[in-house]
């Protein structure tokens, strides 16, 4: 165990590990980057092109079908094999992503391989970044926080699918890394309004993408908790500023105020199941599927009961199965007070009750995992409930299911991979004090 420390404390050979893991990484990445298409990046990408290369006055939300016309037309005209490859999988696109994301990608070079090339990177970036700040959270030395981010890049299937598809997620796990960060170290700033950009980045993080309104609802909950209602009303106002710029940088990129209309009007069709992302097609979501099976509520009625249900065992945790009612509020306080508890309840209602969960989305998984892993290196429930989770989620076990084609265990997993961690996030709201030690 000397000798271990001693190589962990070692700058030598903490770089030298560092590099051993890197060129995997990067051996890695050099052998999958040609066969990733970039399924959700091709309309990342192709909207904002077709937008400034047509200047059409129709928004992909209101024309769906001549966005993709004419992004067909582009592929077809084009000899990059990527470009052809990402476009048969999308003749038809679904323009889910909000005004403002789309308006984010306008950088992004013409060339389709190289806006990938950029984009990948920024993904691994972003994701080693994230990682390393959740890592050093955890009291983790430089070092292994190195280390484990490199591993997790390496071995973790959720951020494999999010740099395959070309998804935001690693981004989104970066940005939720640094404000807890923040929120750990208690660094708002002695400034009002500086602080208050605590709520205002958390507004503009969901208008992003939108996937991320129960992190974002948990994380405001905690600024409440510790900075009070003066701080907290101010930052609801610095949020309604940097709103307002959001919205008009995404109204201002399609030329009309009504194109949020018109992006909602499209969002509402994933609520209601009209929009075609079912469990066959990858959408691990439980309430999709439960209106997939019964039909009878749909995506959004299914998810407001896993919701109910969810906040209904909250609070017996919290009030010690009704037995404490009393102290519902301050447990509430105690419990919120914690942003490790504040994000992690958030993932899980996000992975309970969202319409749309894909295999990347489970990236923040890696929120929980890392606060419930105990790292005086003993076994407890919330220990071993993040082992699990990180193991079902694991390439080696994946890459396992997929060589015995066991699709259809392959895909039970997945949808209740996230259920290991429930039991140490419940247990800690019961007793809200650090029984989670660092």
């Amino acid at each position: 165990m000397q000798a271990l420390s001693t190589i962990m404390k070692s700058s030598t050979a903490g770089l030298a590990v560092t590099l051993l893991l890197a060129a995997a990484l990067i051996a890695n990445v050099m052998a999958v980057f040609p066969h990733q298409f970039g399924v959700d990046f091709y309309h990342f990408w192709g909207i904002p092109l077709v937008k400034q290369g047509t200047a059409t006055a129709q928004s992909p939300y209101a024309d769906p079908h001549g966005y993709a016309r004419a992004l067909n037309e582009i592929a077809d005209a084009s000899s990059n094999q990527k470009l052809r490859n990402a476009n048969h999988y999308r003749r038809h696109i679904e323009p889910t992503a909000t005004p403002f994301l789309y308006a984010c990608f306008a950088f992004l070079p013409a060339d389709y391989e190289r806006a990938q090339a950029l984009f990948a990177i920024i993904a691994y970036l972003a994701a080693g970044f994230g990682i390393y700040l959740l890592a050093r959270l955890r009291a983790l030395a430089k070092w292994p926080a190195i280390w484990l981010a490199l591993l997790t890049e390496l071995t973790f299937n959720p951020f494999v699918q999010d740099v395959k598809v070309g998804n935001v997620n690693s981004l989104q796990l970066a940005f939720i890394a640094a404000l807890l960060h923040v929120a750990v170290r208690r660094r708002y700033g002695g400034n009002v309004f500086v602080a208050g950009l605590f709520i205002g980045l958390l507004t503009v993080f969901v208008i992003f993408k939108p996937n991320t309104t129960w992190i974002a609802l948990a994380l405001a909950i905690h600024y409440w908790v510790v900075r009070g209602s003066r701080s907290f009303f101010v930052g609801v106002g610095v949020a309604a500023v940097l709103s307002a710029v959001a919205f008009a940088i995404g109204a201002g990129y399609f030329n009309h105020v009504s194109v949020w209309l018109e992006w909602l009007g499209y969002a509402r069709g994933i609520g209601s199941g009209a929009l075609p992302f079912s469990f066959e097609q990858g959408n691990q979501s439980l309430p999709m599927l439960l209106a997939n099976l019964g039909m009878s509520y749909g995506p959004t009625g299914y998810g407001l009961i896993i919701a109910i249900s969810m906040l209904v065992a909250l609070l017996l945790a919290l009030t010690s199965n009704g037995r404490a009612g009393k102290e519902l509020l301050a447990n509430m306080r105690d419990a919120f007070s914690d942003p490790w508890f504040a994000a992690s309840i958030g993932v899980l209602f996000t992975f309970a009750t969202s319409p749309l969960v894909w295999p990347h989305y489970h990236l923040f998984a890696l929120i929980p995992i890392f606060w419930l892993v105990r790292t005086d290196g003993k076994l407890d429930m919330a220990t071993l409930g993040a082992v699990i989770c990180y193991g079902a989620l694991s390439r080696p076990l994946i890459n396992l299911l997929l060589a015995a084609e066991f699709y259809g265990v392959l895909q039970l997993v997945m949808l209740f991979a996230w259920v290991p961690l429930m039991p140490g996030v419940f247990l800690y709201a019961a007793r809200p004090q650090p029984c989670i030690p660092a």
